[in-house]
């Protein structure tokens, strides 16, 4: 019975103290609570984006093509709980949304993070474009708050089209856009007119690259030419570009530079900060003799560099451990091109798997206030938990927000897990999960464990 009565003497003391306010308060703020604020919520497309033409023949009749504006309205919405990452609420369109309680969302106070996305699934290649967004919120008690989604392209615009001359003078061809990745494009003859693709650029790419094979009405020798194709000041190709290509028949009598032998490959691109199309880079896309190289892959990300996690021993035998060091110590990164500068801690998440029915049962007695034994219990910044805490480990201290590192005393639970023992039954295990204020977390989490004979 010692092992079970020490710890539940001490928990009883805590709970003794711990006021039903303070109990409030460590349960924490947001879903879950009883105070609720409001959110009159707007969801839009980015307004440069908000004309879309689909079909170069999509024309008036004074032959100027015609844009069809993009409504939101459509547009799924989804709210996700920051401070309470389980909590969520779902829309099936904006519409809904507005048509619900006048467009006034109530909510449980705490920090959210809204979303809004076309009504399809984003696939590699699409007839339309798909826009999406995402807009954090803080909801506080009593308040109406206001907030705008704003949605964005988030694949890139192809406008494919032939002069009058080109289709005279050739009748069949095979043209490719290529960005390195398998999501090729392809035209032929059998379409004169394409409608506008909405394609997803693979990441990092400064040029695309534009092939064609055509053969000469009437026959003769095929003619093939490659270009290269960047913006004007060299940055990579991102969705909510639109980029219009123009082939055209090389009428020069002297063919020479980036027209070569036969066509004449022309290209401009439009974005969201310019109001008018701006002329694209255009460069031979062949090497030496090569003409079908294809462009270099794309440079791949570097791998974000993950917190680190280092502690002396991963299992500690009691009472023979008693005196080992059992600190686990947490460092965050350096922030890129800093010495002295770290990214900081967003969550420590202690989980504890007790070996024992008498750890478990102290454990659920305070899992109200403190679940360690269910998703866990984040540490940084949470000081309501610290007094708690310190009834089973004097010399715990919880890590401050945005903190470079953290050392996480294990060994302070030694004496009363000594007392509370193992009867023979399972060690108790400690996990912990890491995530720094860039999102990058541990590849798994860091288990250590505590045996008691």
């Amino acid at each position: 019975m010692k092992l079970f009565n020490t710890i539940t003497a001490c928990l009883m003391l805590c709970a003794g103290l711990v006021s039903c306010e303070m109990k409030d308060e460590l349960k924490g703020s947001g879903a879950g609570t009883s105070e609720v604020g409001y959110l009159n919520l707007g969801v839009a497309v980015n307004a440069s984006q908000n004309s879309v033409v689909s079909r170069a023949d999509n024309a008036n009749n004074d032959g100027e093509n015609v844009g069809v504006a993009v409504s939101a309205d459509d547009f799924p919405v989804t709210i996700t709980g920051v401070t309470d990452p389980s909590y969520s609420k779902e829309y099936e369109s904006y519409a809904a949304l507005k048509a619900e309680n006048g467009g006034k969302v109530e909510l449980p106070i705490g920090e959210y993070t809204v979303t809004a996305h076309s009504n399809a699934e984003l696939e590699p290649q699409m007839a339309t474009p798909y826009y999406e967004g995402t807009t954090p919120i803080k909801i506080t008690a009593g308040v109406e708050s206001s907030a705008e989604v704003k949605c964005t392209m988030k694949n890139m615009k192809i406008q494919l089209t032939y002069t009058a001359n080109f289709l005279t003078k050739f009748e069949s061809w095979d043209i490719t856009i290529n960005d390195g990745s398998d999501n090729i494009l392809n035209f032929d003859e059998t379409d004169k007119n394409p409608a506008a693709v909405y394609w997803m650029v693979a990441e990092n790419v400064t040029e695309i690259k534009v092939a064609i094979t055509a053969t000469p009405t009437g026959g003769g020798q095929e003619v093939t030419e490659s270009r290269l194709l960047s913006k004007p000041d060299g940055s990579n190709w991102a969705g909510s570009d639109a980029l219009t290509i123009q082939m055209e028949e090389n009428t020069s009598e002297d063919p020479t530079g980036i027209q070569g032998s036969g066509i004449t490959i022309n290209a401009s691109v439009s974005f969201d900060e310019e109001e008018e199309d701006v002329p694209v880079t255009v460069k031979p896309g062949n090497d030496g003799d090569d003409d079908n190289k294809e462009p270099e892959p794309p440079t791949p990300t570097p791998e974000p560099e993950l917190p680190t996690v280092t502690f002396p021993q991963n299992t500690y035998t009691l009472p023979d451990d008693m005196e080992a060091d059992a600190d686990i110590l947490i460092q965050t990164a350096l922030k890129n091109g800093s010495s002295d500068e770290y990214v900081g801690l967003k969550n420590v998440l202690v989980k504890i798997i007790p070996g024992n029915q008498g750890f478990k049962d102290a454990l659920d007695f305070i899992k109200d206030m403190a679940d360690f034994t269910g998703e866990g219990v984040d540490l940084v910044g949470n000081t309501s938990v610290e007094p708690l805490l310190q009834y089973i480990a004097p010399s715990l201290k919880v890590p401050v927000e945005n903190a470079p590192n953290y050392s996480f005393p294990v060994g302070a639970f030694f004496e009363t897990l000594l007392d509370i023992g193992t009867t023979g039954e399972s060690a108790h295990v400690f996990e912990i999960m890491v995530t720094d204020n860039n999102g990058n977390s541990l590849s798994e989490p860091v288990r250590l464990n505590i045996v008691v004979e």
